[in-house]
Parts: C-alpha cells; sequence; structure tokens
C-alpha cells in the first residue's frame, strides 16, 4: 500500500470492475486516464477506505437490529449532547482515521425510533477509539494535515461520501420523517448548535460563518429528507474531506446524502432519501458551493470548481458540431450544408466567389471538385454546369446571373435605370419610325434602301452583300404631312444571324424583302423568326417583279405557312409588289410602313432626359478613332456628354449624320455616328448617359470584368480525370487573331469560324480579336502564340507587313466573308492526322524453300493473284490464319535477277523480314493509301 498501484489491480484487490473505479476516481477528483494507469499510495489508500468503508456499513445492518429492542434511548438525548463534544475534542488526532468507524452508526438511526436515534451517539463513541487501530501501522495521523487542503481544493472530493448516501436505503421508512431530534440541515442533531463539529477540517463552525451564508442559495431540505448520519461522533473523520470542501463557499441544496458544506445540485430525493443521485451538480440544479461554476466546489490546484469539469460544450458548440456531422461530403471533403436556398452567381464566378456566398473555405471546393474530377483552381472562372453540379452536392441551388440581370443589377448599384421613359405622359412626344430592311441575300434589300435614299450603298459593299448595318433616316410626305423614317439594313449572308436579332430588337418594324423569283429562303425564314420572337410588326415587300418568272402570288402562299397572312386573304400582314430597280411602288412601301407603325405601335418617347440607346455598329477610324452608329431611342444626345456603352465609355466630341454633316444634338429615333469613346465597343450595346467621367469609367471597368469572366468560363474546356491522358497528347490547335472594319462584322466572323465542325483532333482558338488596321502589337503577339491573322477588310498599319515577313507570321486578307470561312475550314481540315486504308497488291504461294546462309530463308512463290512488290508491306498467312504480320518483302527476284514486281502467273524468290516459313504458306501483300478527311 505504500508505492503507486495500477487502476486494474486495485478493481481486482477491491472485486469490483476497473471502469467502477475510474468512476469513484473521478469522483473523488483525480483524473485518471485508463485501467493501465497508475496512481498515487494516497489516492489509493483513500480508495480502499472508501470501498472498505462501504462494506462495513453494509456488514452492520444486522447487529442494528438487535438494539432495537432497548428502548432506553428515552434516557440518551443528554448523553447524546455530551457526545458531540467529544467528537470535537478527539478530531484534532484520529480525524483521518475515522472514516471506517462512521458507517456503523448509520443503520442504527433509520432501525430505531426517533428517541433511539439521538441515543446512536453513545455507541459511537465507544466504536471511534478502534478506528484508529486501523491505521495504526502507518503514519497516517500527521499525513492528513497537509493533505487536507488538496482534498478540500478537489471538485469531485465531496461525492465519496456522497455516494454512501444510499446506504441507509435498508431502512428507507419511518425513522427519517421522525428525524426531527436532528434539525441540522444536512448532518443531523448536533449541526444546528455550532459547536457539535468543531474539528478543523471539518469546518465545525461553518454553520454559524460560512454555512448560514448559503441560505440565500435556497431553503434547506427538511430533516425527512436527509440521508441518516448516526452521530456527530462518527462524522469528524470522514467529513475531514467533505469539510474542507465546502469552505469556499456556501453550500447549495443537498441532494439526498449530500453533504453539509459540499456543492449542492443532486436532485431532491424522497422523503426516504434513499433515491437522490449523488451531489456535486451532475444531474440537480445548480447550489451555491463553491467559487467555480454554479453547483460545484472550488477546483483543485486552483481550477474552477463544479461538476462540468470535463468541458461542457455550449449550445453553439454544440450546434455547430452537429452541423458539421450532417454536413455533406463530396469527392471525402466534408461541405457546409444548405437548407435549398437559392445562390446567385454572375457568369464566370470562381470558386472564391462561390465560397463566399455560401460562407466556406474555397479550398474545400476546390478539393471537392478535384475529386469529383474536375480541375479548377480557386480563383478560376467556372462554367455553369460545374457551378450548378457543386451546388446540388451541398443542396444550394446555383442561379447563374443572365447577362440582362447582370448589367441591371449593375446599373441598379449606380442608381441608374435603362430602358424606360422618365416623366408622365405629358412628357413624352412623337417620335420616328424606327424600320429594319431583312430577308436572304441578294434578294434586293440594300437596293431599296439605295432608291429610298437616292444614294448607290450596294456599289461599296465587297462582293456586292452587305457586311454592315447601315442605319439611315429619310423624309417622306403621307396625306400631305411630312414624316420622317429611321431605316436598318441588315446583313441577309447566314453569317450574320446575330446582327439580324439586335436590328430586330433595336426596331419598331420590320420590312421583309423576298425575291419574286427566288421565293423563301432560309434567311427569309430566319428573319421572320427574328422579328416575331422581338414582337415586330412585318410589311412584307415582294421585290424584282419586272423579272422574267417572277411570281409574287406564290411569295403570298409560302409566306401563308409562316404566318404572315396577306390581307387580301383575310390577314392582317400588308404585302406590297415592288421593283428597287426600277423605283416601282416604293412609294406604296412607305406609305404601307407609316400605316402600319400608326395602326399598331405607340410612337412616343421623352425628349427631355438624359440619351439611351443602342450601339448599331462600330469601328476604329484611323484619323477619327473609335466611332460608334449609335441609334437613340429615348433622351437626346448632345455633345459634352459622358457616355458608356458596354465596356467602352467617353466624351461625345463629336456627332455626325449618315450624311457626313455635324449635329450637336441627336433626338429619339435619331441614328448618329457618335466620337469620342476611349475603345470600340461592341454592337448591339446599350448605350447610356451619366452625370460624371468617373461613372462611366468604373461601369465600363465592371463590365469588361464580368466579359472577361464570361469569355474564361466559356473558352475553358473541361478536362476531367478520366480523359486527362487524351487532353494531354498533342493535339492541333489554329491559333488565329481577327482584325475588322467595325465590330459586328469581327463578331459575325468569330462565331461563323467557331461554328465550323471539324474533328475533335483539330481546334480552333482565336487569341484576340479587334477593329481596326493590323499592329506591329498583333504581329509579335502571332508571331509568340503561333497564329494567323485574319484581315477582314482592313490593311496592316505602318510596318506590320515587315515585321510580319521578319518573323515569320502569315496575315491572310479578306473581303467577303464566306471567303475566309472557306479558307479556314481548309486550313483546318489540313491540320487533321492523315488516315490511312489498306489497299490489297497481291497474294503468292510458297512452293519451295531455299536456305541461304547470307539471306536466310528464301522463299520460292508462284504470284496467285495481283503483283508481289519488293519492299512492300505483307502477312503471312498459314492455314488461312495469319502467322505474322507487318512484314516487308526485303527482296524480290525472277530467275536470278532483281525484280521491282512479279506479276500474276510467274514464279518468283523473295524473303521477308520473317524467317519462320513453311511450304504451303501464303504471302500477302498490301499498301496503305491516304484517305482524305472530310
Amino acid at each position: 500500500m505504500a508505492g503507486k498501484a495500477r487502476v486494474h489491480e486495485l478493481a481486482k484487490e477491491l472485486g469490483v470492475t476497473s471502469k467502477e473505479v475510474l468512476a469513484r476516481l473521478s469522483e473523488q477528483g483525480e483524473f485518471v486516464k485508463s485501467a493501465s494507469s497508475t496512481v498515487e499510495a494516497p489516492v489509493a489508500r483513500r480508495l480502499r477506505e472508501s470501498y472498505g468503508s462501504k462494506s462495513d456499513a453494509s456488514a452492520k445492518p444486522g447487529p442494528a437490529p438487535a438494539k432495537k429492542p432497548g428502548p432506553k434511548a428515552a434516557s440518551t438525548p443528554a448523553p447524546s449532547s455530551d457526545a458531540a463534544p467529544k467528537p470535537a475534542a478527539a478530531r484534532p488526532g484520529p480525524r483521518p482515521s475515522a472514516p471506517a468507524a462512521e458507517p456503523a452508526p448509520a443503520p442504527e438511526a433509520p432501525a430505531a425510533p426517533a428517541a433511539p436515534a439521538a441515543s446512536a451517539p453513545a455507541p459511537s463513541t465507544e466504536d471511534r477509539p478502534a478506528a484508529p487501530s486501523r491505521p495504526g501501522p502507518r503514519p497516517a495521523g500527521p499525513k492528513p494535515g497537509p493533505r487536507t487542503p488538496k482534498v478540500g481544493n478537489n471538485p469531485f472530493s465531496s461525492q465519496a461520501p456522497v455516494e454512501r448516501a444510499p446506504r441507509p436505503q435498508p431502512g428507507p421508512g419511518g425513522p427519517r420523517p421522525q428525524g426531527g431530534a436532528r434539525p441540522a440541515p444536512g448532518q443531523g442533531g448536533p449541526r444546528p448548535q455550532g459547536g457539535a463539529r468543531p474539528a478543523p477540517g471539518q469546518g465545525g463552525p461553518r454553520p454559524q460563518g460560512g454555512r448560514p451564508a448559503a441560505g440565500p442559495g435556497g431553503p434547506r431540505p427538511t430533516p425527512g429528507s436527509m440521508p441518516p448520519r448516526p452521530n456527530p461522533g462518527a462524522m469528524p473523520s470522514r467529513a475531514a474531506r467533505p469539510a474542507a470542501q465546502g469552505r469556499p463557499g456556501p453550500g447549495g441544496r443537498g441532494g439526498p446524502g449530500g453533504r453539509p458544506g459540499g456543492g449542492g445540485g443532486g436532485y431532491r430525493g424522497g422523503p426516504g432519501g434513499g433515491t437522490g443521485a449523488p451531489a456535486g451538480g451532475f444531474r440537480g440544479r445548480p447550489g451555491g458551493g463553491g467559487r467555480g461554476r454554479p453547483g460545484g466546489t472550488a477546483g483543485a490546484f486552483g481550477r474552477p470548481g463544479g461538476a462540468p469539469r470535463r468541458g461542457r460544450k455550449s449550445k453553439r458548440a454544440k450546434r455547430a458540431e452537429y452541423e458539421n456531422m450532417q454536413a455533406p461530403i463530396a469527392g471525402g471533403v466534408r461541405l457546409p450544408r444548405g437548407q435549398g436556398e437559392t445562390i446567385r452567381l454572375a457568369r464566370g464566378a470562381s470558386l472564391s466567389d462561390f465560397a463566399e456566398k455560401i460562407d466556406a473555405n474555397p479550398a474545400s471546393l476546390v478539393q471537392a471538385l478535384f475529386n469529383l474530377g474536375e480541375m479548377v483552381t480557386a480563383t478560376q472562372s467556372v462554367n455553369e454546369e460545374t457551378l450548378v453540379l457543386l451546388g446540388e452536392e451541398m443542396n444550394y441551388v446555383v442561379q447563374v446571373v443572365s447577362p440582362e440581370d447582370e448589367d441591371r443589377e449593375l446599373l441598379d448599384s449606380f442608381d441608374l435605370t435603362y430602358g424606360e421613359d422618365e416623366g408622365g405622359e405629358e412628357d413624352l412626344e412623337y417620335r420616328p419610325p424606327v424600320v429594319t430592311v431583312m430577308g436572304h441575300v441578294d434578294h434586293g434589300k440594300t437596293r431599296l434602301l439605295d432608291t429610298i435614299r437616292k444614294a448607290n450603298v450596294r456599289e461599296g459593299e465587297a462582293g456586292g452583300i452587305t457586311q454592315h448595318i447601315g442605319a439611315y433616316q429619310v423624309l417622306t410626305e403621307l396625306n400631305g404631312d411630312e414624316r420622317l423614317i429611321t431605316f436598318i439594313d441588315t446583313p441577309g449572308h447566314e453569317a450574320f444571324t446575330a446582327m439580324r436579332a439586335r436590328g430586330a430588337k433595336a426596331t419598331d418594324l420590320a420590312i421583309l424583302v423576298v425575291a419574286a423569283d427566288d421565293g423563301v429562303m432560309p434567311q427569309t425564314v430566319e428573319a421572320i423568326n427574328h422579328a416575331q420572337a422581338a414582337d415586330v410588326p412585318i410589311v412584307v415587300a415582294v421585290n424584282k417583279i419586272d423579272k422574267e418568272g417572277a411570281q409574287p402570288e406564290k411569295i403570298r402562299g409560302q409566306l401563308t405557312e409562316y404566318g404572315l397572312v396577306p390581307e387580301e386573304y383575310g390577314g392582317d400582314t400588308m404585302f406590297v409588289d415592288i421593283s428597287a430597280k426600277q423605283g416601282t411602288n416604293v412609294e406604296a412601301l412607305l406609305e404601307a410602313v407609316l400605316l402600319t407603325a400608326d395602326a399598331s405601335l405607340d410612337l412616343r418617347a421623352n425628349p427631355d432626359m438624359d440619351a439611351q440607346g443602342v450601339a448599331i455598329e462600330a469601328h476604329l477610324d484611323r484619323g477619327r478613332g473609335p466611332v460608334a452608329t449609335v441609334l437613340i431611342q429615348r433622351g437626346t444626345l448632345r455633345v459634352g456628354d459622358s457616355i458608356v456603352a458596354g465596356d467602352a465609355y467617353g466624351r461625345v466630341r463629336r456627332m455626325v449624320d449618315e450624311n457626313g454633316d455635324d449635329i450637336t444634338e441627336a433626338t429619339p429615333s435619331r441614328p448618329a455616328q457618335v466620337i469620342g469613346f476611349t475603345s470600340v465597343p461592341g454592337a448591339g450595346d446599350n448605350l447610356l448617359v451619366v452625370d460624371e467621367d468617373r461613372i462611366a469609367r468604373q461601369i465600363a471597368d465592371r463590365r469588361a470584368a464580368r466579359k472577361r469572366n464570361a469569355l474564361a468560363a466559356r473558352s475553358r474546356k473541361r478536362v476531367s480525370l478520366e480523359d486527362l491522358d487524351a487532353a494531354l497528347k498533342e493535339t492541333s490547335q489554329l491559333n488565329l487573331i481577327l482584325k475588322g472594319d467595325n465590330s459586328g462584322t469581327v463578331e459575325a466572323l468569330e462565331e461563323a469560324l467557331l461554328g465550323i465542325e471539324i474533328d475533335d483532333e483539330v481546334q480552333l482558338r482565336v487569341i484576340d480579336r479587334g477593329v481596326g488596321g493590323v499592329t506591329e502589337t498583333n504581329v509579335n503577339l502571332a508571331s509568340a502564340s503561333n497564329a494567323i491573322i485574319i484581315a477582314f477588310n482592313v490593311r496592316a498599319e505602318g510596318k506590320a507587313t515587315e515585321l510580319a515577313n521578319r518573323e515569320g507570321v502569315e496575315i491572310r486578307y479578306y473581303s467577303v466573308i464566306y471567303q475566309a470561312i472557306d479558307e479556314v475550314e481548309a486550313a483546318l481540315k489540313g491540320m487533321l492526322k492523315p488516315v490511312y486504308e489498306e489497299k490489297e497488291l497481291g497474294q503468292a504461294e510458297i512452293r519451295a524453300i531455299f536456305k541461304s546462309s547470307k539471306v536466310g530463308n528464301i522463299a520460292g512463290c508462284m504470284v496467285q493473284s495481283g503483283i508481289m512488290r519488293r519492299n512492300a508491306k505483307a502477312r503471312l498467312l498459314r492455314d488461312s490464319t495469319v502467322v505474322a504480320e507487318n512484314l516487308t518483302v526485303t527482296s524480290l527476284k525472277r530467275e536470278k535477277d532483281d525484280a521491282t514486281e512479279v506479276r500474276e502467273g510467274y514464279e518468283c524468290g523473295l524473303t521477308l523480314s520473317y524467317s519462320d516459313i513453311k511450304v504451303g504458306d501464303v504471302i500477302e501483300t498490301y499498301e496503305l493509301v491516304e484517305k482524305p478527311r472530310t
């Protein structure tokens, strides 16, 4: 007992499980990890004492009933009071050794009536001198003195004696309620008298000092609910530790069997007091014990006391831990779980943007996507499909904001709106209708506009087809009134789909030009779809009625299939037969346009607000810089206004009309060329007037950043881990730099080139695009990236041609868009890896084998079909089974002469790059022929 002992050894010695010993040590305030841990000798001794006292208590209930018949308890109250001072005087010496003797009188109290309960102190005093004899052999007397503070500071020390509370359960009946002779709140009769328990370790004076202070903690339990502490004489030795524990502060509500100075907090038991839990605040209400947390005493070594010594977690910590446990696991990474919320992200958003929205770590999202087969960095733009997939894994609904909503939110952040007229009805004024001329290529759209404007725009267009959007305003007369009409001419070639769509969106009414001798063509149908999608009324101009073979009625029948029913057929679409070349019925067409506009449109706008419009097209002029053709839709644009269009901004320095004359302002429905942008705006970008240049610059910069992110997300090809090996293999890629005379043409050319369908082995990549001539910067970029420069209607500037020749950069010039498309497609097809197909040459049967030390086995053959050719590919067949493949005819002889080839029916001798040949084998020769790729 003098040395250390392991927990499992103590458990074996005491006849209990290691788990129970660990629990008992924890209640005593000793922190032991496992059953193999060692404990100090004093701790082991206290443990043995606690179990020893329990066993003694369980052994003495037998003799207790024997004393019950003695009714002389009536004369014992006086000795009881005398016995109380005895323990006080004797406690300084034998105090530590009393725990073994204390339980002996415990069973007598419940067994005897109330009066005998008071007489119990007499036997107790007789038993107490015997207690010191047990620890006598060891120097236990002096040790408890220094050890008492340690025990007193131990947060769990009160629970060793508390656990003895259930011991009186053998007699929980009547004697407990009759214990009125023990008026002490937790200990018995002598406690209220103050001097009944004067032991220094026990804290006898506490009832008068610190103990009454616990009154605010709650009313003391009635004596009936108290555990049966038999007499004060037995308490001093056992109470040494609990008393010191009560020292720091007033005791709380005493649980069943709770020590008077101990931590409060066991839940209240019944009148019998046998069902209480150990005191100390584990399950009960918090009492007032100790300086530590409510419901506990001061902890050992100055730590805060209280039962929750194991580190009770706050509700927030518990909730966070629970949510973390319930979080979804994507690719082995634990991610935050959503509640089905909708997360709005801009186009080309990165994982960092997504993580910021859901308060997550971007690195976790990167790792999750990597484990799911997607390799993305935290700041890399991610396409919509990947964001939606990741959101579904975390129970979020990812919504990628459309470009329109994105731009609307951007303008809202600057308190700007687009697309609405300011003011009331009284502020609106009449404006001219905006008419778009649409139709198939070469059906006479531009010729019609030339006739209306009395100009010759068609001759200026390369190839005779329109490759720009032109905006013009003409003056006509209706019922004696002069009326203005704004015309927008759109290209009819299939490559200009986006330009036609922009024209339909910016217009009030559409003129559909159909050639009477050609009929409805694919771009005619597309124009109808664009106009109907924009909810634009259509006036049909049946052109070329002066040509032979013109069938205007056939055109009416064909267009009826697309919902354009002529008025003469009972519909609401006006058809006018015209000849743009001869000028026939052109005035009637203009009248039909005005009548349709007046009947079906509300042509009013507020001219007094800040101008809003759309950029029809834009180009880079060498002398004037970026020039944009804009159509004002509402408000008035004036020279000096701060403007922003897409990602371009600037201040209006000059405006000219379609005739080249300077104008100072542009009213609604007025087309004008605006000079003053810092860069070339995109065709179809919205034009907006703002108060300051600073606001215009900020809007343009943010639009440019979003445009870059969206472009990066769109151009990034998804590479999964499964096809990583294939992606790393060398692939043919054609890099292009596009330069054009205006932004609309460049956009149309890029869309047409990217739409070329070639095998996956070849990729087309547009690394740069711009408006204006080819510069040295373009050449340097092409040289670094091994790209080809496509110049559309522009030429090289300065020394760009010389630099391109020196660097070996190819510049291709085009003026017609379909020529550029055809040549690029041919170049892509030429980059495809060749495909070879096998062409059989002939077969020869081996009739004899000649061995040669010089060349090996020589096959004497008869050519059965075709020819045998030297150096041809061959395979060896034996019994119609291929024995060897990919062989070569290394030598061929006819008789004794070398031969290049031997034809059918002749004998020959040949050697193969394979020596295991037999008589009867067949040699089959073939050649590989390259197959053109399409």
